[in-house]
């Protein structure tokens, strides 16, 4: 335990710099595994304005929603498929890679990200295990061979802190990362966006409970030659962005943030008036039974003009530093959000630094982080740069092919997808496929799907109620939902496999499945506590759990295990 003359408190802990949505997540998710943090921020403890990044896969809001331990509830506003418009034409929906009827995106969640991180500052403040250090700033950083110490400067002058590891989650400015040497290459000021964050209560007919959708404008009569992005908010708030030209002149910096506030023309006041109604009124429009005799009635409640940047950190881990948000990372919106992004790097990291300070797995299993994160990130920047081509074609060439995909997207196939480039990251190979964690078969790499089970103690719930504590195995038995509560930990493979699993150094848990797309009787799956499956093992392959289950933690079959601790 931290602080028993066994241990050294320094060997025991994490420091995070940065308390965005990565840092707090950080600490959280380490605390919820049972490690203490100390979190270090150079502002006062509260949530910066406006909704900024705020578009949330199904997987990552569930999990910011554990985090916050029900401050969440409510928090986040379903959202339907995206809707295209281009012109005054709306472009139909295209919803399977294989053009099918079925959809094909995954579920997304409207979330402000100042509810987001007001939410988790809160959770950050009861809980015991973070310490939290205000108006200080990274001065310095020395690496050790079992640790690392930060040298803070804050009111009362400067500090040390010394821990196990640190997660440097500071942003794009990131003082560790500058301080490490780490470069951060990429291309500066690719786009140029206007956001406001509007409330207004547009007329839906009584009889439709669907999801809201969020609509893309394609070179609208009220943006020509350019995109405008209306997203759904909690309470009747909408999220309006407007793509604007950008300004003359090279950038100067090397290093930029992932928002740079910029003043003047054409996001001014009071031209932004009008870019709200015109949007208001063509959302208010598609509803045939709305009055639109009059504009609709709204608040503006936040506005900000940002510049975007792409860019990409060489590593992700620097000995016992890792790079998390956005200090490794900066991606278009149109690809992913920053938000989105952060938080599945603190869920990737979390796990594995909780079990390498209690050894219980060797420290090679941080590397993956890198391997992973970095990876999933280069990704979504390749898919920004085709982004780009089409949403800021620069020279004859990229304006001729964004003119070209126009004039076919009545079409379907690569054409619309190009519309949202968020398809052909979902419909790509799996995320961390090539990860060594990982035992190949069918779906490894991606996010398991959030089926029904039933655990050890009857109870019935949905597998991402079982994440994030350890592994999770998973037993597909069709027939298992008319078993009587406890019934099934008896029956058939139930006592070899939970036999098995105590031999494990790690924590898991068994839970049975009546079905899983594809899955066979007997079929058993490994998930991480992240919640991606990391092994399929088909029928009469459960002699195999154990090595699965030992790769899934970056250990080998052949380490001998004494008291819990690799040799």
């Amino acid at each position: 335990m931290p602080g028993t003359a066994e241990s050294h408190p320094h060997r025991d802990s994490v420091i995070v710099v940065g308390a965005g949505p990565a840092g707090l997540a950080s600490v959280l998710a380490l605390a919820r595994q049972g490690v203490p943090t100390v979190l270090i921020d150079a502002g006062d403890g509260t949530a910066r304005e406006g909704s900024r990044s705020c578009a949330l896969d199904a997987a990552t809001y569930a999990f910011a929603a554990g985090l916050a331990g029900g401050r969440l509830a409510g928090a986040g506003q379903p959202w339907g498929p995206l809707r295209i418009r281009r012109r005054s034409t709306d472009v139909p929906t295209l919803r399977g890679p294989d053009e099918s009827a079925e959809p094909a995106s995954t579920e997304r969640f409207g979330l402000s990200q100042q509810r987001l991180e007001q939410a988790l500052l809160d959770t950050v403040r009861a809980t015991p295990l973070v310490t939290a250090l205000w108006r200080h700033r990274v001065e310095g950083i020395e690496q050790h061979t079992d640790s690392v110490t930060v040298l803070a400067r804050g009111p009362r002058g400067v500090i040390q802190q010394r821990g196990a590891w640190l997660v440097a989650a500071d942003g794009a400015h990131s003082a560790v990362r500058r301080a490490l040497g780490v470069r951060f290459p990429g291309r500066p000021r690719v786009d140029r966006l206007l956001c406001a964050d509007v409330k207004v209560a547009l007329p839906r007919p009584p009889w439709d409970e669907s999801p809201v959708e969020p609509w893309l404008f394609v070179d609208p009569p009220f943006q020509r030659d350019g995109t405008v992005l209306a997203q759904p908010l909690p309470s009747d708030m909408w999220r309006l962005t407007w793509q604007l030209p950008l300004a003359q002149g090279i950038a100067k910096a090397a290093d930029a943030t992932a928002l740079i506030p910029v003043h003047g023309d054409p996001g001014d006041p009071r031209r932004t008036t009008h870019r709200v109604r015109a949007v208001l009124r063509t959302l208010e429009a598609m509803n045939p039974d709305a009055d639109t005799a009059a504009d609709p009635v709204y608040d503006l409640v936040w506005t900000g003009e940002f510049e975007v940047h792409q860019r990409l950190a060489r590593r992700f881990r620097i000995g016992r530093v890792l790079l998390a948000g956005d200090a490794a990372h900066l991606v278009h919106p149109t690809v992913a959000d920053a938000v989105d992004l952060a938080l599945q790097d603190a869920r990737n990291l979390a796990w594995k630094l909780a079990l390498v300070i209690r050894r219980r797995a060797p420290e090679r299993l941080a590397e993956t982080y890198h391997g992973e994160r970095r990876s999933a990130a280069r990704r979504r920047l390749a898919y920004g740069e085709d982004a780009l081509h089409f949403f800021s074609p620069r020279g004859t060439a990229q304006k001729v092919g964004r003119r070209l995909t126009l004039m076919g997207a009545r079409g379907k196939g690569t054409t619309l997808r190009r519309l949202d480039p968020r398809t052909l990251v979902a419909d790509a190979q799996p995320e961390y496929a090539g990860s060594p964690l990982l035992t190949p078969g069918p779906g490894v790499g991606a996010i398991a799907d959030d089926v029904p089970v039933v655990r050890a103690d009857g109870q019935r719930a949905q597998l991402s109620d079982c994440l994030d504590a350890g592994l999770v195995v998973v037993l597909v038995a069709p027939g298992i939902e008319v078993w009587e509560g406890r019934r099934w930990r008896d029956a058939g493979l139930m006592p070899l496999l939970r036999a098995r699993l105590a031999e494990l150094p790690v924590a898991s848990e068994l839970v049975v499945t009546p079905e899983y797309p594809e899955a066979t009787a007997h079929t058993l799956l490994v998930v991480r506590p992240d919640g991606y499956l990391a092994a399929w093992l088909p029928p009469g392959h459960d002699g195999e759990l154990i090595t699965t289950a030992l790769r899934t933690v970056g250990r080998r079959a052949r380490e001998a295990v004494v008291a819990g601790v690799p040799e």
